[in-house]
């Protein structure tokens, strides 16, 4: 049986054929043949020029890429750029498509790890720029216990410490395809150390030393309590006059309690050089509760970003976002690595603002028909009709008459003053 088209116009509007669907589903045998758990209602994922290709034929169209995407071409061509990243510039092109294609990464968002060109404000810094990338992985005892999280080979629940590995491991998969200078992998309690450089290696081999390093300091298991706050203090105090990204992975309170949640807010809130220094937590566990401090730091201090699992985020933002933003496991990847970075778009999708169609266009990569926009921003409205109200903000957010054109015209959704309104009227709540 021939393979159905992969893309589809329904109503006007772009979308992946839900026949294409079922039938890649019957010929591979696997579970699912798109990590898009609404894949019938949202825009379509474009990750690399085979898929453009794709979807002109298949629509009987010239869809152009996006701005964002002509850039990434451009940095894909750059001899600089290939051997930084330890590709061959004959190859950079399939090499880079397989691994955006393997997490279905919107072709646009590659943009925001080049050095090269960044569509949304140009001063903002990119991985290569950064000292390190340090992250830093809690192996509290309580990083043994089951998360709601399932392995994806066996399918059964994982523990939070293998969750913690497995995530690392996929974000320097990502990682391995983009210039950088250092990662650094530390620990809360252990003295073990990870510190892996490019040395010239292309992706493949660089990925093989990585995963083998952190399965090896992995394979003992967690134990131990959580000085989250001295090591932040360590981290930056170690790290002054320097550009280091941040990444700390955990599951609960940090010893102290309450009072060091705050404390380590505070030294966020204060801390020398913010875009130079972003902050991530990546919370590893089911327990809302106990890292909901890590989303009051996101709130409360800037260049700082809070990512769940990729299930857990795909329902937050798309009761933020709507069902039409195509919230893939590569889209969730990119967000999590540099999201920090990005406050005006990637770390803005909780903030119940929709994206304006440049934005839109850029992060997916592909300038959308206004029809497919049009259906993108009607999606984002009746999911801020139906948010539950739990306080003051969530009333304002629920209740605020968007102004589509508005959307459709401006480059940023921060140059609109409706926006600007609206986002100081929550800062004072």
């Amino acid at each position: 049986m021939a393979a159905p088209k992969k893309y589809v116009k329904i109503n006007g509007v772009m979308k992946l054929n839900p026949e294409f669907k079922r039938w890649q589903e019957s010929q591979t045998g696997a579970g699912t043949a798109t990590s898009l758990p609404n894949s019938a209602q949202a825009l379509p994922v474009v990750s690399c020029m085979e898929d453009h290709m794709q979807l002109n034929d298949d629509l009987g169209t010239n869809i152009p890429l996006a701005e964002s995407t002509d850039a990434t071409i451009e940095m894909m061509q750059d001899s600089e750029f290939c051997a930084d990243a330890g590709m061959n510039p004959d190859t950079v092109v399939d090499e880079l498509g397989a691994v955006l294609s393997k997490y279905e990464v919107p072709m646009g968002l590659m943009n925001k790890l080049s050095p090269l060109y960044h569509h949304s404000m140009t001063q903002l810094m990119m991985l290569s720029e950064f000292q390190a990338l340090e992250f830093i992985i809690d192996d509290s005892g309580s990083m043994q216990c089951a998360t709601d999280t399932k392995d994806p080979v066996t399918r059964q629940p994982m523990s939070r410490w293998k969750e913690a590995q497995l995530r690392l491991k996929e974000m320097i998969e990502i990682l391995a395809y983009v210039p950088f200078n250092q990662i650094v992998v530390e620990f809360l309690n252990r003295r073990d150390q990870i510190i892996l450089t490019r040395q010239g290696r292309a992706p493949a081999l660089f990925i093989q030393d990585a995963n083998s390093k952190i399965d090896a300091v992995f394979a003992r298991g967690p134990a131990g309590t959580t000085p989250a706050l001295e090591k932040l203090q360590e981290s930056l105090i170690r790290g002054q006059g320097k550009s280091i990204a941040r990444y700390f992975f955990g599951d609960g309170t940090p010893n102290g309690g309450v009072r060091a949640q705050k404390e380590i807010i505070n030294i966020l809130r204060h801390r020398q050089d913010p875009a130079g220094n972003p902050m991530t937590f990546i919370s590893c566990t089911n327990e809302d509760d106990q890292v909901e401090w890590m989303k009051d730091a996101e709130e409360l201090c800037t260049y700082c970003s809070e990512s769940d699992d990729f299930k857990d985020e795909g329902l937050e933002v798309m009761k933020d976002q709507g069902a039409a933003l195509p919230y893939t496991k590569g889209f969730h990847l990119i967000c999590t690595l540099v999201a920090a970075m990005n406050p005006d778009d990637l770390d803005a999708m909780d903030e119940s603002v929709p994206f304006t169609k440049n934005m839109l266009d850029n992060l997916l990569g592909i300038q959308h028909p206004e029809e497919s926009y049009r259906y993108y921003f009607d999606c984002f409205v009746q999911a801020q009709r139906a948010r539950t109200v739990e306080g003051p903000s969530d009333q304002l957010k629920k209740n605020v008459q968007w102004n589509y054109n508005d959307f459709l015209r401006a480059p940023m959704a921060k140059d609109i003053p409706q926006v600007q309104q609206v986002k100081q009227q929550l800062m004072n709540m």
